[in-house]
């Protein structure tokens, strides 16, 4: 098995040697991490049969960490999930933390899973501000640089259901997403030939929220491609519905299917 082939199969829970027995995994789903190889495997194949992940999208590995992605149909659309896998040996990781998109598309997924493991129905509540565990390895002391936007540049965003296409109005998308959710903390910032991904915390109603970006780049080194996935789901929804107020002007309904942007925030 190769080493891309090992990560993949980690996280989709049908390699439980590449995680050490106390692994801490940190779900899109929920708000705790769960702890211990025997805890977090059933959580992982749970996760990869309800997405409809398999096969890798991307893999990146470096000596501190591994990242890879999948692309799934989960409830019948198209959804998106990213793993970042802390190192602790050669060969083992000491915690994976799951980030997904887009957030419309994910609550069916976790509504399907709610019904069988009660964590995803109950480890959801922000009745007091959220504050991440992990990922393990705190800040970076420096904000990295991150490349201009190519003029056909596509994002896709974690919580809008289409794909926003242009430097223009993607630019007028990441103003208001700043707006919403401040300025990033960044935890990861790394290159793989024409792909950057930099991992970061943002701040929604007082809720910490933690997003993972990848960047495909183009000849000129600027961003032709943003994938963002982020992580917890309820935090995701309070900044869907903030950045609908933003954006309903500009943006038209095919970016906002599924349930009324409104309602997570009491107002639909």
């Amino acid at each position: 098995m190769s080493r891309d082939s090992e990560v993949a199969n980690a996280v989709l829970g049908k390699f439980p040697e590449a995680l050490t027995e106390t692994v801490s995994l940190a779900t899109p789903l929920t708000l705790s991490r769960i702890e211990g190889r025997d805890q977090a495997v059933p959580v992982l194949r749970e996760l990869a049969e309800s997405f409809g992940i398999g096969e890798p999208e991307f893999v990146a590995t470096d000596d501190q960490r591994a990242f890879v992605t999948f692309v799934g149909r989960g409830q019948g659309h198209e959804v998106g999930m990213l793993a970042v896998l802390t190192r602790a040996s050669e060969d083992t990781y000491s915690a994976v933390d799951l980030y997904a998109r887009p957030w419309p598309f994910v609550k069916p997924v976790r509504e399907r899973l709610a019904g069988a493991d009660k964590r995803f129905d109950s480890d959801i509540d922000l009745s007091v501000p959220y504050v991440p565990a992990g990922p393990p390895g705190g800040f970076l002391t420096d904000t990295p640089g991150l490349p201009g936007l190519s003029a056909d540049v596509a994002f896709h965003s974690p919580v809008l259901t289409d794909t926003v296409s242009g430097a223009e109005l993607v630019g007028v998308v990441l103003t208001a997403v700043q707006e919403v959710s401040g300025a990033p903390r960044f935890r990861v910032a790394n290159r793989f030939d024409n792909v950057s991904v930099v991992v970061y915390d943002a701040t929604v109603h007082g809720h910490t929220w933690q997003l993972g970006l990848v960047i495909g780049l183009d000849g000129n080194d600027e961003m032709a491609d943003m994938r963002v996935y982020s992580r917890p789901w309820p935090v995701a929804a309070l900044f869907r519905g903030e950045v609908y107020k933003l954006l309903r002007d500009r943006l038209g309904s095919q970016y906002w299917q599924g349930e009324s942007p409104l309602v997570a925030l009491g107002e639909g």
